[in-house]
């Protein structure tokens, strides 16, 4: 990564790509350089902690020495890791090898429902099942917003079709571990020759090294988080028990009998009888009163 050190009286905008001991790399807008920079003295005295994935105005005075101005409205923020202005989640899960999880997959969606990241479902090892088990799982998720790739390890063209969905946005990646992040990974963002197997020195650090968020460049002007085993919150400690109906976009709003429907034993609820007709998967609902009978635990 080369880092420039140029002078520049009028602010610049960018991204900071990776925060490392007081210093923060910023990926400028216009232009296509990295550079090193330090927070304002006003930032600390503010408690603002400038964050990766930050949209950030930096300005040099002297040369070699950039400052952190400001930093622009935040569209989300992620404590583990520490991130924030994520646009989009790479649920990954595999057909078989781990057979997938689908109650996680449904966890997963909801975390990303509540941040205000748009969930893309990928669904890895599509040569190793069958045809049938694929086209049970389409079935409960065809009739969700949601987007969903089927590949193979060699399956470039959709891979691809993924890179493009990404293009310009910050992703990260969330999933169990076995279900090919690593792979995804490397090929999302080639250009930085990755070491596919063992990870790579950028995706996996050994255990002694120092740990810290960084954001890839994939191979359309997007960004990955550095680390493909992104962490799912516990969905009790971020959801109220009425929020989470919000988070399954293909129940319907408003139509039932009572307001305050919470879709599990009231009387008149559009969204049972939606069940009943086949309009809503009955797995995607069973999931949400496994959730919200957890979240009930929590919270009363």
């Amino acid at each position: 990564m080369e880092v420039s050190y140029l002078v520049a009286q009028e602010q610049v905008q960018g991204k900071i790509i990776k925060g490392i001991g007081g210093f923060y790399y910023v990926k400028t807008d216009d232009h296509d350089e990295v550079i090193e920079c330090k927070a304002r003295g006003v930032l600390r005295h503010q408690k603002i902690i400038p964050t990766v994935g930050d949209e950030v105005m930096i300005q040099s005075d002297n040369p070699g020495e950039w400052m952190i101005e400001s930093i622009l409205p935040r569209k989300n923020i992620f404590l583990r890791p520490p991130v924030v202005n994520v646009d989009i989640g790479l649920i990954v899960f595999s057909m078989t090898n781990p057979k997938p999880n689908l109650l996680l997959l449904d966890m997963l969606l909801v975390s990303s429902e509540s941040q205000n990241v748009e969930p893309i479902v990928c669904f890895t090892k599509r040569d190793l099942t069958s045809t049938a088990e694929e086209k049970e799982i389409k079935e409960i998720y065809q009739k969700t917003p949601y987007k969903l790739f089927f590949f193979s390890q060699n399956d470039n063209h959709t891979m691809d079709e993924i890179i493009a969905e990404i293009g310009g946005k910050t992703a990260f990646m969330a999933g169990p571990s076995g279900v090919g992040k690593s792979t995804m990974a490397n090929y999302l963002c080639a250009d930085q020759t990755m070491e596919t197997g063992a990870l790579s020195r950028k995706l996996k650090r050994g255990k002694h090294t120092t740990r810290h968020v960084e954001l890839l460049e994939t191979k359309n002007g997007g960004f990955l988080l550095d680390t493909p085993g992104f962490s799912s919150y516990k969905i009790s400690e971020m959801i109220e028990p009425e929020e989470l109906r919000e988070y399954f976009p293909e129940f319907p709003r408003g139509k039932c009998r009572f307001k305050s429907c919470l879709h599990k034993n009231e009387p008149g609820c559009d969204v049972k009888k939606a069940v009943t007709n086949g309009e809503i998967s009955s797995v995607r609902y069973e999931h949400y009163l496994n959730m919200l009978d957890e979240i009930k635990k929590e919270h009363y």
